[in-house]
């Protein structure tokens, strides 16, 4: 199989596995007895788990090989979904969190570094494909998971072990390292210099680190958005459980088009420019959906804004790969996702206070609108700081075209 065939294949099953669960898990939680305060509690244990375990996992991928890393974390995702289906105790779902934490750390990063470095293909290509058919996987997802759990909230998760199963036997049997030159140079050296080395290089380069910073502020704004979805927009609905599948279907598609967008706006426009878009549109349309309180202006809202979620995670992939090297390319994105996790973790605690007395989905909506407003404007401080980038990289440009014309 071609590496870019299987990068997708992959792409597909592992979002597939996460978004199937994903559709209704809030509401699996709730049904659970957990207060939306509980629920946000075990997803801060998963976003510390991915924020502790994101380097030294990154650190494991450039010294043995994408494949094993993948393979672990997919093993460690199996465990983390029967034990989270299983078990109704608190001190056991903390510990399946754990082990979610360390699946998405042992496969981040893994996987986007094995395609770049053995495919032919562009990087644009590659991206923008794959977050296409992570998107189209959503699609099904929405459709598919809020179908089952109106039957039971545990039949997603079946689904999603069987997808578990299948990608690992993917992994196996198709996928091949060739370029390990990089590899071979690093295998002797101790994973902790490995990490050392790739922090040093991420900060020493202000476009990589800005970025990092970038990437705390956009998932500090994600974790409301996120988090309460399903109760707000299925509270405003009043309907069942399924409506959210229509919703997940629906954003999936607006998703893809983001990701499209990212594709179209490359030819004429910078990556810089590019990542300032998609944060425009995350902060100002989630200030929006906050701001409304009947459901047709939220879902319209919601979906726009979920346009700029789409356009983000593949402007910010393609802006990275092209500033890092083959040999620290896994770590140095591990750094990115495990500082992205940080802002998860803190978006998560405070707009869990804010939300702490929303209980069902008959309770007021009034705390999720103020997390939404304020998560929408912390979105849109990275703007700032892609200006600064911007600004420097054409003040360093044109002093090199000066000195090029002195020097002839």
């Amino acid at each position: 199989m071609r590496p870019h065939k299987l990068f997708y294949s992959v792409s597909f099953l592992q979002f597939f596995m996460s978004e199937i669960t994903g559709t209704t898990l809030i509401l699996f939680l709730l049904a659970k007895g957990l207060s939306l305060q509980s629920a946000n509690f075990l997803l801060v244990v998963f976003f510390v788990s991915i924020f502790l375990f994101e380097i030294p996992t990154g650190a494991i991928a450039d010294k043995y090989g994408r494949k094993i890393s993948i393979v672990l974390g997919l093993c460690c995702f199996l465990v983390y979904s029967v034990l989270f289906v299983w078990t109704d105790r608190m001190w056991l779902l903390v510990f399946a969190q754990v082990f979610g934490g360390l699946a998405i750390c042992l496969q981040s990063g893994s996987l986007e570094s094995w395609v770049v470095e053995n495919s032919d293909k562009p990087m644009e290509v590659l991206f923008t494909t794959s977050n296409s058919i992570q998107y189209i996987s959503g699609f099904i997802c929405g459709l598919l998971g809020a179908f089952l759990a109106t039957f039971n909230y545990s039949l997603p998760w079946a689904a999603s072990i069987v997808s578990i199963i299948l990608c690992i036997i993917l992994c196996c049997f198709y996928m091949k390292e060739k370029n390990i030159t990089h590899r071979e140079t690093t295998s002797a050296t101790r994973i902790t210099t490995i990490i050392g080395e790739s922090v040093r290089i991420g900060f020493e380069n202000k476009s990589i680190w800005i970025v990092f910073v970038i990437g705390l502020f956009i998932s500090f704004s994600n974790s409301a958005g996120n988090t309460f979805q399903q109760p707000r927009l299925v509270g405003l609905s009043e309907q069942g459980i399924w409506i959210m599948g229509l919703i997940k279907a629906g954003y999936s598609l607006c998703m893809t088009l983001g990701s499209y967008l990212v594709r179209k706006l490359g030819a004429r426009y910078s990556d810089v420019h590019i990542l300032m878009y998609a944060c425009g549109m995350i902060g100002i349309w989630l200030i929006l959906a906050g701001a409304f309180n009947t459901f047709y202006p939220v879902l319209l809202t919601f979906l726009i804004y979920e346009i700029g979620r789409g356009m983000y995670p593949v402007a910010k992939q393609i802006f990275l790969n092209k500033r890092i090297s083959n040999e620290y390319r896994s770590t140095l994105l591990s750094l990115d996702s495990a500082i992205s996790q940080l802002g998860m973790c803190i978006g998560l605690i405070v707009t869990g206070v804010v939300s702490r007395n929303f209980t069902n989905l008959a309770s007021d909506q009034t705390p999720i609108q103020i997390s939404w407003v304020l998560c929408g404007g912390i979105a849109l401080i990275p703007i700032f700081l892609l200006l600064y980038v911007h600004r420097v990289s054409r003040k360093n440009n044109s002093w090199k075209e000066k000195v090029t014309k002195q020097n002839v």
